[in-house]
């Protein structure tokens, strides 16, 4: 059992295999008739997250809004995936990686993590063939250990990488479409989370990291740990003159218990799960980078609400639980819940889920392979529409990460 569905009653007290699956077929009308078609991204990417060795998986997006699983491509990334640890020694998975943002695209790169190996890897994607992956240069040592999420600013030419084990932090490295990834720094900001490699999680884990849309700021979310009374926080580290503070702000918003995905809304305004209750919206005071809470919302029922992806079109955030097999859609405006989508295709859950396009995809691993749920969005917010349910066979509980072009 996962140990996050402990975490709300805590904190009121205190290498693929054959392919066998049929094509797609045509949705229906679908969106009531009334409702355009949708407008579909490229492809989907995802990590295989393998100890034996870590692959990104590339599937082509259908004009529909599906998956093509007939083709889809995996490719090498040069390094072993992992899982942490939970309680009574047992390998975490799914959700191997207690995070969000393993694996992202942004200007046709995409960036993967390798925790097993300490590393992370970029490929270019051919703009013409949007599944197949190039790997530029060689894999980055991360500076520390089991490195979980990775942040990207076009504007700064900038990646950073977020360990979370032992070895715990953040580094930073210019990105070159010609040569990768090279370090800018000498050694990683530390968290020093007292963690071990692997991790022992969920609670106590680094969650999530990304730039705010004006590259002024990288921001690090940290889970607390209500068992032992440990808070969680942010960490804001400010961009001055073009480089990633080596100091953070660090705050812990009233009311958090175990913040996770987040989804940056604005400059100053984030959207996050919190595995104890449900979500939090966060403001960010871009002078003295201090976040506080703004709006607390508990979704009944959650176990662990631990993913989101936003949507500009229909203005509302998406959030899935690893042990509910529903969608809850949150107004990004209000931060309040707007409706819920309970999948009928009798998975135990959902890790990451992203948007693409009018078209919202959801993360399912298991032994064996690996679920991608389709919904579309096409109608607006407050009318989801689960779509159809696709299967990638040889995939695993460990994989992790949810990328779209």
């Amino acid at each position: 059992m996962h140990s996050f569905a402990s975490i709300a009653t805590v904190a009121l007290g205190l290498s693929l295999a054959q392919y066998a699956l049929a094509a797609p077929s045509a949705y229906p009308s679908g969106q009531s008739g009334q409702c355009p078609q949708g407008r579909p991204a490229k492809a989907l990417y995802f990590q295989t997250n393998m100890p034996t060795g870590n692959s990104v998986v590339a599937v082509p997006i259908l004009p529909n809004g599906g998956l093509d699983v007939k083709r889809y491509s995996t490719h090498a990334t040069g390094g072993c995936g992992s899982a942490g640890m939970e309680a009574m020694n047992a390998t975490a998975g799914p959700d191997a990686l207690f995070s969000q943002d393993a694996v992202i695209v942004q200007d046709h790169m995409l960036f993967a993590t390798n925790a097993g190996s300490n590393t992370f890897t970029m490929f270019k994607i051919d703009r013409r063939n949007p599944t197949c992956l190039t790997m530029v240069g060689e894999p980055a040592a991360t500076m520390g250990e089991f490195p979980v999420a990775v942040a990207y600013s076009k504007h700064l030419k900038t990646a950073c990488v977020l360990n979370s084990g032992a070895a715990d932090g953040v580094a930073c490295y210019s990105v070159s479409g010609r040569t990768g990834l090279k370090a800018l720094d000498t050694g990683a900001r530390k968290l020093n989370l007292g963690q071990s490699t692997p991790p022992l999680g969920p609670t106590g884990t680094v969650s999530d990291i990304f730039f705010t849309p004006d590259s002024k700021m990288l921001i690090v979310m940290v889970k607390g740990n209500p068992p032992t009374k440990v808070a969680g926080f942010v960490a804001v580290y400010p961009v001055v003159n073009g480089t990633v503070s080596m100091t953070p702000v660090k705050s812990n918003p009233v009311g958090s218990v175990a913040l996770f995905g987040s989804s940056i809304i604005s400059n100053t305004e984030i959207l996050a799960t919190d595995a104890g209750f449900g979500t939090m919206k966060l403001k960010i005071d871009p002078v003295t980078h201090v976040v506080t809470a703004d709006v607390k919302t508990t979704i009944a029922g959650q176990a662990a609400t631990c993913w989101s992806a936003y949507s500009p079109k229909t203005g509302s955030v998406y959030v899935t639980d690893i042990k509910m097999n529903r969608i809850e859609e949150i107004s990004a405006a209000s931060g309040k819940i707007v409706s819920a989508l309970n999948f009928t295709n009798g998975n135990t859950g959902n890790i990451d889920d992203i948007v693409g396009g009018d078209f919202l995809y959801s993360l399912s691993p298991s032994l064996g392979k690996t679920d991608i749920a389709v919904v579309s969005l096409a109608c607006g917010q407050g009318k989801m529409k689960e779509l159809e349910t696709f299967s990638i066979p040889g995939a695993n509980q460990f994989s992790s990460g949810l990328a779209v072009l």
